[in-house]
């Protein structure tokens, strides 16, 4: 009776940890939909300004050299950007969390995580992702419970026959 109890929690343990583990990565997925979405809003916010600093009134009346500076400064931030954009936008979904730690843009992914909102998303990509977690779950709990097992299992005795 004790046996199949631990055993019923084992399986009820197992489960909950490969569930959560895949929930927690299809949040994963999530965070880098809405990561992708204020990079876009970034990139576009650059190239608006890049475009009015060359071709603004505004910026035509200052001197040449402070408006090449500042030209320089905008076609940098532009060009940082997009090519972080370029990085994460074009790996595909199984790099794409590697290329986002890379690439990542620190005030950009604060922003995400600040504004994050949870959602169940149901794409290929986040049901992959999912898959990857369960994965993932399994593994850590199996890696977690076999060492208390062997810990907490009663040593066995070995039965020596008596010679006679």
């Amino acid at each position: 009776m004790v046996s199949w109890f631990w055993q019923k929690l084992d399986l009820f343990l197992a489960a909950t940890v490969i569930a959560l583990a895949g929930v927690a990565a299809s949040q994963g997925h999530e965070v880098i939909v809405q990561y992708i979405q204020q990079l876009d809003a970034r990139v576009d916010q650059a190239r608006d300004h890049l475009t009015d600093v060359q071709t603004g009134l505004r910026y035509r009346v200052m001197g040449d050299t402070v408006r090449a500076e500042l030209e320089a400064e905008a076609q940098g931030i532009f060009n940082t950007l997009k090519q972080k954009q370029d990085a994460v936008v074009g790996a595909n979904a199984l790099t794409r969390p590697v290329a986002l730690a890379r690439h990542r843009d620190k005030a950009i992914l604060a922003n995400t995580w600040h504004g994050f909102r949870p959602a169940l998303p149901t794409t290929a990509g986040a049901a992959l992702y999912a898959v990857i977690g369960m994965i993932l779950g399994f593994i850590a709990y199996e890696a977690i419970k076999v060492p208390i097992m062997f810990i907490v299992r009663e040593p066995r005795r070995r039965k020596f026959r008596r010679r006679g």
